[in-house]
């Protein structure tokens, strides 16, 4: 999954759901932001005191990172959750739609009690759990279970596919490596619209749906939205939507061919008028998402020459992006240390 579908997806499930605005931009800005958190640097505030970041994605950092540690501390806890499906210990690494242990790990959270990063560790999981879907029979560590022969992507021709691919390793160096996840299949998994075709490792020949996919992934987290607003009703703000009365609407979107700027702006003049069904609000109408924001609101940046100094600024401990980091290692060591050692996959 991309933008489209991790921010202003989510962002409009959060509404139809019952949150309102503020808070579906919490959930959603920490969804989406899970794939762009990719500082792991500790900041020494100037003003003092220390807070380290959480690393939870990788783009723009040298090669040398993508080790077998890396792989599991990032990739696996909020990438590509193992879905335990099979007898081999790799096999089990195997992301799969729903799975066994994403339901574990949703119903640890709705059992657990409020903490001031509940909403930010909502995102999280949502992402997770999305991306249980696009990123199924796949897994998250370098291994040739990840090698993809003869793909084809529909209406489109193999210059497409080769211009594509050398794109992507130029951009991000994580597809310069071709058994990490679905690297060899470029970002076509994570497009709503596209349909294509490829054989595993095995020579099992695949047939892939992008939309019928999405349109699961979009469902099951509705259903986790509703069950959250009836487990903690103080976060409802209204009445929730009737998922039927959306899912033409949000078929006909995951349809929209386009590049990923594009169908942010589709999801966007959807939401503006109101085309789900909920009341529109001035936030509303002004939805959108910058990785940046969240930080600049927390932290002073100051730079001297060739050095770089950080400053807390005001309300720092309560801040969005401090509480999206507490959420992200509290999520880490639970999959890691708590889920799925259950599950015989020791990985921490």
């Amino acid at each position: 999954m991309q933008e489209d579908f991790h921010f202003y997806t989510i962002y409009a499930l959060c509404r139809a759901a019952g949150f309102s605005p503020d808070l579906a931009h919490i959930v959603a800005y920490s969804s989406q932001h899970t794939d762009d958190a990719r500082y792991g640097h500790a900041l020494n505030f100037e003003n003092g005191g220390r807070f380290q970041q959480v690393l939870t994605a990788h783009k723009h950092i040298d090669i040398n990172v993508f080790s077998k540690e890396v792989c599991y501390n990032i990739w696996i806890p909020f990438h590509f959750l193992p879905g335990n499906s099979g007898v081999d210990f790799y096999e089990r690494l195997f992301v799969r739609p729903n799975s066994v242990i994403s339901q574990r790990m949703i119903e640890d959270f709705l059992d657990s009690e409020i903490k001031p990063y509940t909403l930010h560790r909502l995102g999280i999981i949502l992402h997770v759990y999305a991306d249980t879907w696009s990123h199924q029979n796949f897994m998250g560590i370098l291994k040739d279970y990840n090698d993809v022969k003869e793909l084809k992507v529909m209406d489109e021709d193999e210059n497409f596919l080769q211009g594509l691919l050398e794109d992507l390793k130029y951009k991000f160096l994580e597809y310069a490596l071709p058994m990490l996840g679905h690297t060899q299949a470029g970002t076509i998994p994570d497009e709503p619209y596209r349909v294509w075709e490829y054989r595993d490792f095995r020579d099992e020949f695949h047939r892939v749906i992008n939309r019928i996919r999405a349109l699961d992934a979009a469902q099951n987290c509705y259903m986790l939205l509703l069950r959250f607003l009836r487990r903690f009703p103080q976060f409802c703000y209204s009445n929730p939507l009737s998922w039927q009365d959306m899912v033409s609407k949000i078929d006909e979107l995951f349809s929209k061919k386009g590049d990923l700027e594009d169908r942010i702006k589709i999801w966007k003049k959807a939401i503006r008028e109101g085309q789900f069904g909920f009341k529109v609000e001035k936030d509303d109408e002004y939805i959108d998402y910058n990785d940046r924001d969240w930080f600049r609101a927390a932290v002073g940046v100051i730079e001297e020459e060739e050095t770089i100094h950080y400053k807390r600024l005001e309300g720092f401990e309560i801040s969005n992006w401090k509480y999206f980091h507490d959420a992200a290692a509290f999520h880490k060591f639970h999959i890691l240390h708590e889920v799925l050692p259950e599950y015989g996959i020791i990985c921490g």
